[in-house]
């Protein structure tokens, strides 16, 4: 759906929603089902162009450094780039800020798409912004990793570990706010969110301390090179 942070597990749950939230007639259930199908192409189509974009050989120098592209529910990194205790080279920054650049048009065409369906019930309305929520929050925190690996503030292995982190944590948010939905559960909706918004507040605090240290000073396991 995007580059980098994919989210197009977010579509695919809309219309198993259908049933439970609202119980709307049919006609409106067909409407939405329509509308959220369109959403879907769209976004397959959005995320196609992103990767195809991201093929260019001008990306080539970090391609085995870091994963240009990423869904929020794929598996740890591989031990190649975990492992990575090396800070980007003065070249190697100058294609990530390209990644970068690439990344934010990818998202922006992306985000576009996601508008609630016009048939959508309050029900529904309120379930697809959360849902688009967490995702959101999710590729904001990874463009601040970003920033920071650009800065030479993080080796590849902390930046690879740290997005898998912060998307980890966004998907179990996400599936949690969305099974109390299917359960009509208010209370576990809420949990939901507040535990997502407790692991954002423990996310500042780390790139806090991120923001404060020296280029190419911190290793992956927090050692502190003297330089």
């Amino acid at each position: 759906m995007i580059t980098t942070e994919r989210a197009s597990t977010i579509i695919g749950t809309f219309l198993c929603m259908l049933a439970t939230l609202g119980g709307c007639a049919a006609s409106r259930v067909s409407n939405y089902s329509r509308e959220v199908n369109t959403i879907k192409g769209e976004q397959a189509a959005s995320q196609a162009q992103c990767l195809q974009e991201l093929a260019t050989p001008e990306l080539d120098p970090i391609r085995h450094k870091v994963e240009l592209s990423r869904n929020m529910t794929d598996g740890p990194p591989p031990f190649e780039i975990a492992s990575n205790d090396a800070f980007p080279t003065d070249s190697e920054r100058v294609v990530i800020a390209k990644w970068a650049t690439m990344r934010d048009a990818c998202l922006k065409r992306s985000q576009a798409l996601l508008v609630t369906p016009q048939s959508a019930n309050a029900a529904q309305a309120t379930f697809f912004q959360q849902d688009i929520s967490f995702y959101r929050d999710v590729t904001a925190q990874v463009g601040k990793l970003i920033v920071a690996l650009y800065q030479q503030k993080l080796t590849y292995g902390e930046f690879a570990q740290k997005r898998y982190e912060i998307g980890t944590q966004g998907t179990a948010a996400e599936l949690a706010y969305r099974q109390s939905a299917i359960d009509r559960d208010q209370q576990r909706q809420m949990q939901a969110q507040q535990q997502f918004a407790n692991s954002l507040a423990a996310w500042a605090t780390y790139m806090q301390a991120v923001e404060a240290r020296q280029p190419q000073t911190v290793n992956i396991n927090g050692t502190i090179r003297v330089q």
